[in-house]
């Protein structure tokens, strides 16, 4: 059910970022181009691609793992996690971070990055193109993600995250051609944006409610199948420690699939999960650490 009353949000600033724009601009017009270089290995590889960069990148390394500390790996396994996030375009793991912990502080209400209260197109894009999309003051840095700022790799991963997709930008050319990079990169990258935007701004406009968390997040099945489970946005932000986001057996989580893997292989622990008991009500939110009834790590 929709919240009757609704806080009021100041706009924030706007002013044309036109490195941005028009870095996005020729990355979408890439992603057009690519429709007329159509090839089966260019297929196969973008579709491989945008699974390790949205899913085992952005799902699983920028969000459940750094942003929510919602399991735990080696510390070789989450480098990887989060250098396959950097192949997104989306900004290296500090910013994302920052951002995201921002979005869960304040959200919609004053503070919140990408509200749909300041606009619906504002929620999508206009962050990134009209505002300081993840340019952070290192004071706010140092308040949201002081963790990150300790770790020597990321600070320099947040400093040059476009040198991975830069190299297999290369590698793709001299092994696949033009048609396998131009899929693989411009249109797997383009496609990967647009998907997280609408974790932005469609799962804060249309779908369900399960849970009341005093905000407008919603759960969408379709923004889950594009985000690998990202769309089941009212679940988060009710239990945004959670590494499982699909709470029901019909609600398609990938990410969540994912973690399990990593925990079958011996790689992944310390996982928390909303557990619910048979009549469907919800029980605890458990750390598979500690094992224990209504254990709870942070927030």
């Amino acid at each position: 059910m929709r919240n009757e009353t609704r806080d009021q949000v100041v706009p924030h600033e706007r002013h044309i970022n036109w490195s941005k724009s028009v870095f996005l601009s020729v990355f979408h017009l890439g992603a057009i181009a690519a429709l007329w270089f159509w090839s089966w290995p260019a297929v196969i590889s973008a579709v491989l691609l945008y699974w390790v960069a949205g899913s085992l990148g952005v799902g699983m390394g920028y969000h459940r793992l750094l942003t929510h500390r919602g399991y735990k790996v080696p510390k070789a396994v989450e480098y990887f996690l989060v250098t396959c996030a950097s192949l997104s375009l989306q900004g290296g793991p500090i910013e994302w971070t920052a951002t995201h912990r921002m979005h869960h502080a304040h959200t919609d209400r004053q503070g919140d990055p990408h509200t749909p209260r300041e606009g619906r197109l504002w929620s999508h894009v206009g962050w990134i193109v009209a505002g300081t999309a993840q340019k952070h003051e290192q004071t706010v840095l140092k308040r949201y993600v002081p963790d990150l700022l300790k770790d020597r790799f990321y600070v320099w991963l947040s400093r040059y995250y476009y040198m991975p997709l830069i190299a297999l930008a290369a590698t793709l050319l001299a092994l696949g051609g033009w048609r396998v990079m131009i899929w693989s990169v411009f249109l797997r990258v383009t496609l990967g944006l647009q998907a997280t935007w609408l974790v932005n701004s469609a799962t804060h406009i249309w779908g369900k409610r399960r849970f009341d968390t005093g905000e407008d997040s919603r759960n969408s099945w379709w923004v889950a199948l594009l985000t690998f489970g990202e769309g089941w946005h009212n679940n988060h932000h009710a239990h945004p420690t959670s590494a499982r986001h699909g709470l029901k057996w019909y609600e398609i989580d990938f990410n969540w699939w994912g973690i399990c893997v990593l925990e079958l292989l011996g790689l992944a622990r310390a996982i928390k999960r909303v557990r619910f008991n048979r009549t469907g009500t919800m029980w605890q939110l458990v750390s598979g650490e500690a094992k224990a009834k209504g254990s709870y790590e942070g927030a």
